[in-house]
This record gives C-alpha cells, structure tokens and sequence, in this order.
C-alpha cells in the first residue's frame, strides 16, 4: 500500500467518525389516522428546538426531510412580535399510519427566495383585511365600510394557484378599471355578504338574535407567509347582556387548504363567565344544507350565483366537538352553536371551495372535504424531538 494511499484511507476515517459523531437535530412526526394527509402543517415549539445541538438563527433555519438534501417550505412564526420564535412550521403529506423523520439545520447564508403560498394585506382606501392561500382568497371589512356591512367574512373564488389579492386591487383602481368582480381567467368575487356572518364569521347569541361587533377597529397582521398567513382583528365594545363584551379574532389560512384557523376570544374586564356563541354561514339562494354533528360541521353547497357556468360553492363551519351545543338552521344562516368562558379563546374552522378551481366537482365531495379535515383535526399528527 502506497503512502499516499495510507493518507487518504486515514482522512476518509477520519471523516466517517466526525460524520457519525456530527449530532443532528431531528423531528419525528407520525399519522395516526388510516388516511391520506396531503399538505399537513407540522407546528414545532421554538423553544424544543434550542440548545440541541446548538442554539438555531430563525433567520437561516431549514427544514430536511431526512436523505433528501431539497429544503421544505418552512417559516418561523412570531405571534407576539417581540424578536422571538414561538413556533416553527413546515408542510409535508403523510400516507396512512405513515411516520417521517425531518432534519432542522442552520441553511447556509439567507435562505434562498421562495414563492409565498400565502398572502395578508390592510388594503386602502377600502380599509379591508384581505387574506388569501394558493387555493381561494378571503377578506374582511374596516371602518370604511361600517354603514354597509357587518363583521362577516368574504369569499373570493380562484381559478389559479397563485397570488392574486394584490393585483385584484389594483386592477379596481386602474383606468379602464378592471373589476375583480369579473372572472378574468383568474377567478372573481361573486358573493354577497351584506350584514350576515357570510363565511363563518362569528357572534354571541341569545334566543334567535345574533350580536354582531360591526367592522374590525383594529388590525395586527402577524405573518403573511411563505407558507402561513396570520392576522388579530379586534372590536368595538358591544352590548350583551348588560355587559360591554370586546371580540378579539385571530385568522390563520395556511397553504394549500381551504378552510381558516378562527380563534376568537370573548372579553368583558375581569368577568369569567360562560357565554353563548354562533359561527355559521349564510344561505345562498337554492343552496343546500349538510351537517354532522357528531363529527361538528356544518356546510352548505349550492349555484355560485344565478349563472350555472360561473359553477357551484361550498362553504362550511367545523368546530371541534367539545364546544358544540347544537347545529340550527334558519332562513339566514346554517349554524354551529357553542359556549365559550370570557377572557378564553375559543377555536374553530370555516372556507369554501369552488367548483371552477378543480378541487371540488360535486356536493359529495366537498362534504366528504369538511368529513376528512374534521378527522385529522380532531386526531392530529404526533410530532417529538430527537437528537441524533
């Protein structure tokens, strides 16, 4: 053996034992579930991550899945603003009872540009809220809008994967005006909110009145993305029950589904007591009622509007079954009822889906949509901590 050979024999070693000695910060995530769960977010405390096996820059972090040297679309979530992670999340799909392992490491240098999922802007001079993922775009109205609408939720429907709030906007101001209330090729704004809860905003309720806050006062847009949009809506003091109750709503649209993550928290000073809450959706004319309240949703499928070619939309209410009371219905809304403590959040979902974005073809399926997301919201995947 040549001496030449010996050296580089004793660097390979050398290597291999560095290598295998190298300590690797690893996320173990498993399905409990007998089903698919395409695109599933993976939601890891900031805080479980640090010190092993050494302190991560929110900045460069990155997220492998493991033997594949492709980064996944990460972010790092900080609710409170204050310069420090709470959460690190990450999308991937999981086949029935599957378990992955996924590597988080410091990136090298800036993470490299990547296309945002999802998007939330304040929009003027209207004074919306307006939120959207790669599958359909919501938003909600401010104080401009107080003498029209209420605090319900609108829905706009998208034919495309990509971003299209801001150029929708845009297009409203431009001359010739391009109305977003148009299908362009790229989808519209068809519905009607009015003073209703539209898609799955909330409000107390007592007997058949539902007490609604009026448009948002306040806005605090927490993350616009790549892979989470997240913003805290807050509202004027209103009157129930011989209390002045705040309503302080935080949205979460995460990439690639459908429905909105709502926590909304009730407050009244010090008050600790229970109150009665609705989430619903209004009824569009000829739609059609879909529940299951032992799973805890609520949908409605039915025309887009009057026109059959501009195609059908669902749009649904889950909220996890120990807050619901009952699902009612009457000539306005579809229903979930619940009890919530003031000063406590309380958590629920709500979207819509459109036949003219390929992801929804009939009432079955959208259904069976609200049927799945139930399930893996009730039974969420296991994530824990290694190190290796």
């Amino acid at each position: 053996m040549t001496n030449n050979l010996k050296v580089l024999i004793t660097l390979f070693l050398l290597a291999a034992s560095l290598t295998a000695g190298e300590k690797q910060l690893v996320v173990r995530v498993s399905n409990p579930l007998n089903i698919e769960r395409p695109g599933e977010i993976v939601v890891v405390r900031w805080s479980s991550l640090q010190g092993t096996p050494a302190p991560l820059d929110p900045a460069t972090v990155a997220v492998y899945e493991k033997n594949n040297e492709t980064p996944l679309l990460s972010q790092v979530v900080d609710y409170d603003q204050d310069g420090k992670p709470e959460e690190l999340v990450f999308q991937s799909s999981f086949k029935p009872k599957e378990a992955k392992e996924f590597v988080v490491k410091q990136g090298a240098g800036e993470k490299q540009l990547v296309i945002s999922l999802t998007d939330a802007r304040f929009m003027v001079p209207r004074e919306d809220l307006a939120w959207e993922n790669d599958r359909i775009a919501f938003r909600m109205y401010g104080p401009a809008m107080a003498k029209d609408v209420n605090n319900g939720i609108d829905v706009w429907t998208k034919r495309v994967r990509h971003l299209i709030v801001k150029k929708w906007y845009e297009g409203e101001e431009k001359e010739p005006k391009i109305s977003y209330h148009e299908d362009h090729g790229e989808g519209a704004d068809y519905f009607s909110v009015g003073r209703t809860l539209g898609v799955g905003a909330c409000a107390l309720i007592k007997g058949d009145s539902l007490y609604q806050p009026g448009v948002f006062q306040k806005y605090r847009i927490i993350a616009a993305g790549p892979l989470m949009a997240i913003f805290e809506l807050t509202y004027n003091p209103f009157e129930y029950e011989g209390k002045k109750i705040t309503q302080v709503v935080r949205i979460t649209l995460s990439g690639g589904v459908n429905l909105n993550k709502v926590d909304v928290t009730f407050s009244a000073g010090s008050a600790k007591a229970k109150v009665s809450f609705a989430a619903g959706v209004v009824k569009r004319k000829g739609t059609q009622t879909y529940s299951d309240k032992n799973a805890g949703w609520v949908g409605l499928w039915g025309l887009t509007t009057d026109k059959e070619e501009v195609g059908y939309l669902g749009t649904g209410v889950f909220m996890p079954k120990a807050n619901i009371a009952k699902i009612k219905e009457d000539t306005i809304h579809a229903l979930i009822l619940g009890s919530v403590q003031l000063g406590k959040p309380v958590t629920y979902y709500t979207g819509a889906g459109w036949t003219l974005s390929g992801d929804f073809s009939t009432a079955d399926s959208w259904t069976e949509y609200l049927a799945t997301f139930s399930k893996r919201i009730s039974s969420p995947i296991v994530v824990s901590i290694i190190t290796k």
